[in-house]
C-alpha cells in the first residue's frame, strides 16, 4: 500500500489509467535489473527509478542493453543510426529472440541522443511489462537518422523446450 509521500510524489502517474493506484503499487513492488554500459543503461535506470521501481544495475555489454524481471525481459541493441528492442513476455523466451536481436556491433560511435533513445525504449517496454500492458512479445526498430519506427510480432519458435506452454495449450 502506498503511503501519503508516495502518492504525492507518483500523483502524476497515478492519475493514468494505465496505472492508477494498483498499478504504481505494483511497480513500487517491483524489482528492475538492467545489464548495460554507458550512457543507455544509466539513462534506463534513472527513468525506471523515477517510475518506482528499484533498480539493481549490472555491467554489460557496450551498445547492448538488457532489462529483467519476474516473467519478462527487455533485449536493447543500438548500432549505427538504428536501434532495436525486443520484448519478451510470456512467450517468446531468451533463446527465442536470439536470432531476431542481432549482437550489438564492437566499434561503433554513438551520439548521447541515440543512446538515450534507446534507454528510453527500454526503460518504457519494461514498465509496459511490469504493468502489465506487454501480453506478447514484439520487436521494435528505430531508424534513428530518419525517426522511424516499426514494430513486428516475436512469435515463439515452436520447438523451443524453454518457452512456457502457449495460452490455452
Amino acid at each position: 500500500m502506498l503511503d501519503d509521500a508516495a502518492i504525492e510524489r507518483f500523483s502524476r502517474q497515478i492519475l493514468l489509467p494505465e496505472v492508477g493506484g494498483r498499478g504504481q503499487e505494483r511497480l513500487c513492488a517491483t524489482v528492475v535489473t538492467v545489464r548495460g554500459a554507458g550512457d543507455a543503461s544509466a539513462f534506463a535506470a534513472t527513468l525506471l527509478q523515477a517510475a518506482g521501481m528499484r533498480v539493481v544495475v549490472e555491467a554489460g555489454a557496450p551498445g547492448r542493453l538488457e532489462a529483467s524481471l519476474d516473467g519478462a525481459g527487455v533485449i536493447g541493441v543500438i548500432g549505427e543510426a538504428r536501434a532495436m528492442v525486443a520484448t519478451l513476455v510470456g512467450r517468446p523466451c531468451v533463446c527465442c529472440a536470439s536470432s531476431a536481436v542481432p549482437p550489438a556491433p564492437e566499434d561503433v560511435t554513438l551520439h548521447p541522443a541515440e543512446t538515450q533513445t534507446l534507454g528510453a525504449l527500454v526503460a518504457a517496454e519494461t514498465l509496459r511489462a511490469a504493468l502489465g500492458l506487454a501480453h506478447e512479445g514484439r520487436v521494435q526498430e528505430v531508424d534513428l537518422a530518419r525517426g522511424v519506427f516499426t514494430a513486428r510480432p516475436l512469435p515463439a519458435t515452436p520447438a523451443c523446450p524453454d518457452c512456457p506452454p502457449a495460452p490455452g495449450a
